[in-house]
C-alpha cells in the first residue's frame, strides 16, 4: 500500500501522520483518512482498527504499532483526551523494540513526537522534553541514513526535526530554561 505523509492540525500542534491512500473495506474511510479530515468519526474507526490489529496474529507488530499510534492521535487531537491517548501511545512505544521499526525511522520519531504532545497538553514538562529529545535523535539518525541516498528525504527530515526542536524549545521556556531553549533553536 503506498504511503504518504500529511499534516493535520490537532490541538494547535502540527502532527505528522503516515497514512495509507486506500479506502477501508467496503469503501469506508480509514482511520488515517478521518484523522486528516479531523472527522469526529475517527475515534470510533481508529478504535475498531486497533481492535482488529490486536486480534491479528502476534507477529504482526507493525499493524499494532500503527493502530495504537493512530488511535492515540484520534484521542488526542479529535476527542481532546490527552490522558487517555497516553495508553495507546505507550502501547505503540512498547512494541517498537521488537518490531522492524528502526530508531532512525520516521515512524519511530513520530510516535515519540505524538506522545510528547500528549504530555505537553498535560503540562508534564519533563516527560514532554524526554520524548521530544527521542524524536529529535530519531530524526537526526534518519537524516544521516538518508544522506547521500535521498537528498529530498534528508531535507524533509531536517524540516521535521526543526519543528520538534521548536516544540522542545517552547517546553524549555515553560521550564524556565531560556538559554537552553535559545541554544536548541540555534542548532540546525
Amino acid at each position: 500500500m503506498p504511503l504518504f505523509t500529511g499534516r493535520a492540525a490537532l490541538g494547535g500542534i502540527a502532527f505528522l501522520l503516515t497514512v495509507g491512500t486506500a479506502l477501508g473495506q467496503g469503501g469506508s474511510p480509514t482511520c488515517a483518512q478521518l484523522l486528516q479530515a479531523q472527522d469526529a468519526k475517527a475515534v470510533t474507526v481508529c478504535k475498531a482498527e486497533l481492535d482488529a490489529a490486536e486480534n491479528a496474529p502476534a507477529g504482526e507488530r507493525m499493524a499494532r504499532i500503527v493502530a495504537n499510534d493512530e488511535y492515540g492521535v484520534a484521542l488526542l487531537g479529535v476527542a481532546h483526551k490527552p490522558k487517555q491517548s497516553l495508553e495507546a501511545f505507550d502501547a505503540a512505544v512498547a512494541l517498537l523494540p521488537a518490531s522492524t521499526v528502526k530508531p532512525d525511522s520516521l515512524q519511530w520519531a513520530v510516535i515519540f513526537w505524538h506522545r510528547a504532545t500528549a504530555y505537553q497538553q498535560l503540562q508534564d514538562w519533563e516527560r514532554t522534553a524526554a520524548d521530544l529529545k527521542t524524536a529529535e535523535n530519531a530524526f537526526t539518525a534518519a537524516i544521516a541514513a538518508a544522506a547521500g541516498v535521498d537528498a529530498t528525504l534528508a531535507d524533509h527530515f531536517r524540516q521535521l526535526r526543526q519543528r520538534v526542536r521548536k516544540q522542545h524549545a517552547d517546553v524549555l521556556e515553560h521550564q524556565g530554561k531560556h538559554s537552553e531553549a535559545q541554544r536548541l533553536l540555534a542548532t540546525q
